[in-house]
């Protein structure tokens, strides 16, 4: 049977880099491929996760992903607060590399952020190629309606067919920054792979994301020593890693491989999300509630939009907070119980792959 439509696909981040966006992004290409989807990725090496990689991999049946080796050392990262410097590290290359690779018989681009978004405005117009839809993975709360750069991205936005966005409140920054056509699109994860398993274990507190300032790890860390009694596990790599205190009881676990990430959700009681920024949504809510494991997460951006408080506690992030909402469900067992007991049905509600509609209807 022949593809229904070829998709090409612009990124500069993709597995196995390791990030919530990127892991959307493999579970998309998967999940399109089985709907006979044909998909084509052009993305960057790993630019902050150290691993090995394939220059070009083959997806299922008719996708393919194609990795040019760029300059990584999470560069990127030291750059998110000069987004000039940042544009020219991330675009022209990819744009560059895009160009070269000369792709044909493409029905729809999709980006997948605002670099991304650039280069497929080039790419629809030299190539002649009839639509285009960029993803959008971040918030703009705090962008000043009139700085340059606020009327760049409008721009870039505005010359795109479809801009999809993950969240409500992203909807609503979006619309008042005057961006013409904006979609709300909802997340699924894999309901097979996240799963609840029964397991008796200790009660315990898990974090699961990049060590950087902006995800508040050392919040989380300040808590752990003030609940000496209670586990706590961090997974995941940045430049606060070597800033969390080695206690009895913290365990420092680095990056894990996503094919092994549900065993720690199941056997964790609860997880914590204190970011202190506007995250867009909250993939690892999502996958936590999914395998039966509540959540305590900050109230900022949409993370809000990720859950309920039929399963999860959202709260300010400072240290006083997040340390009396886990004695909270530490010491009342009815309350952790009840919200346990809601997380798989509301999974099964909110999370299953019907929601990929939301995307391929804009194909």
């Amino acid at each position: 049977m022949a593809p229904i439509k070829t998709i090409l696909h612009i990124t500069p981040f993709f597995s196995p880099n390791i990030g919530g966006v990127e892991t959307h992004l493999t579970d998309l290409i998967n999940e399109l491929d089985k709907q006979n989807y044909r998909n084509i990725v052009l993305t960057y090496s790993p630019l902050s996760t150290k691993t090995s990689y394939q220059a070009t991999e083959k997806i299922g049946n008719n996708s393919l992903v194609h990795r040019f080796r760029w300059f990584g050392g999470n560069i990127f990262h030291r750059l998110e607060k000069l987004p000039l410097l940042n544009l020219l590290y991330i675009t022209p290359y990819l744009l560059l590399r895009s160009l070269l690779f000369r792709p044909q018989k493409i029905d729809t681009i999709h980006s997948h952020g605002i670099n991304g978004a650039i280069i497929g405005i080039f790419l629809k117009r030299i190539f002649n190629i009839k639509k285009h839809i960029v993803s959008i993975y971040s918030t703009y709360d705090n962008v000043p309606l009139n700085s340059l750069s606020t009327k760049i991205l409008v721009k870039i936005l505005n010359h795109t067919d479809m801009v999809l966005t993950q969240s409500d409140s992203s909807m609503v920054q979006l619309k008042k920054l005057a961006i013409k056509n904006v979609s709300r699109y909802y997340h699924w994860v894999d309901l097979n792979n996240f799963q609840p398993k029964k397991n008796n274990h200790q009660f315990s507190v898990l974090f699961v994301g990049r060590m950087i300032p902006a995800k508040n790890v050392l919040l989380l860390s300040i808590v752990a020593q003030r609940l000496p009694q209670i586990k706590f596990t961090f997974i995941g790599t940045g430049p606060d890693y070597a800033k969390i205190p080695q206690l009895k009881n913290i365990t420092l676990l680095g990056d894990v491989k996503y094919s092994q990430l549900n065993q720690y959700y199941q056997s964790s009681s609860l997880l914590c999300v204190p970011s202190k920024y506007h995250e867009g949504w909250g993939r690892i809510i999502a996958e936590s509630v999914a395998c039966g494991t509540p959540v305590i997460s900050s109230n900022l951006g949409g993370t809000i939009e990720a859950a309920d408080k039929s399963v999860a506690i959202f709260i300010t992030p400072t240290v006083s907070n997040f340390t009396k909402a886990i004695e909270k469900l530490y010491t009342n067992k009815k309350i952790y119980d009840q919200l346990k007991d809601n997380c798989r049905p509301y999974a099964l509600k909110h999370y299953s792959k019907k929601n990929l509609s939301y995307i391929t209807h804009h194909y």
